[in-house]
């Protein structure tokens, strides 16, 4: 079984036709999405429907979360200027995405098996993973959130893995990211893709009322936060 996740579009929508097109010719038996995908980037309501058009199944972000239901992060411009693009249908397919998305034995899920916005750090420790992987009930978790795609595994075999980000990647690789794991007889194994997209032409559909545009760039850019 061939499982992809790709996570933390951002609303890049180059990043992400990007991504579904080297997806494709990898001939997954699953996609998911794992969430996070319109705030920051310039076209959020792209990103949004051309996701819901795919009918694969999504879990939500963190900020999907924001823009949902208008709780944390309304003080933010770019969460009110996302939220102001996004079309009714919109709001309420991410009002609507779940927190988890299971395959047998993997878990996916958008930070960690017991929050939307908990931060498990790349290369992070045995206890650290032994706590997702528990938490979870899972042989493998996916997660996303701290848009840095790493895999790490468990002396016992178990595995964790980050997906990395599609729209925003901030391991100072600009290129969008995805993880392809498979499952055989023996386990899950799992391997990181990297994506060249057209960067400049992603940047230059800032709409000009665009909150942070330069910040935003500056991020597509150097695949760094900043």
């Amino acid at each position: 079984m061939k499982v992809v996740v790709f996570a933390d579009i951002h609303g890049n929508c180059e990043a992400l036709e990007a991504v579904l097109a080297a997806i494709s010719g990898l001939g997954p038996d699953q996609i998911i999405c794992g969430g996070d995908l319109a705030y920051g980037g310039p076209d959020p309501e792209g990103c949004v429907t051309r996701i819901a058009s795919l009918g694969i199944p999504c879990i939500r972000g963190n900020t999907d979360e924001w823009l949902a239901s208008g709780a944390p992060g309304t003080g933010d411009p770019v969460v009110r200027w996302t939220r102001g693009r996004l079309s009714d249908p919109s709001q309420r397919y991410l009002a609507g995405l779940p927190f988890e998305h299971r395959v047998d034995d993997l878990a996916v899920v958008h930070a960690t098996p017991w929050s939307i916005s908990d931060v498990v750090p790349a290369e992070a420790g045995p206890s650290q993973l032994r706590r997702m992987l528990d938490a979870a009930r899972a042989a493998a978790v996916v997660y996303a959130h701290i848009h840095v795609g790493w895999i790490g595994r468990t002396p016992e075999g178990w595995l964790v893995v980050n997906s990395g980000s599609v729209g925003f990647p901030f391991d100072g690789d600009p290129r969008a990211s995805f993880a392809l794991l498979e499952r055989s007889s023996s386990g899950w194994t799992a391997g990181l893709h990297r994506v060249p997209y057209d960067i400049d032409r992603s940047i230059a559909s800032f709409p000009p009322d665009h909150p942070s545009p330069a910040a935003w760039a500056a991020r597509m850019r150097t695949g760094r936060r900043g």
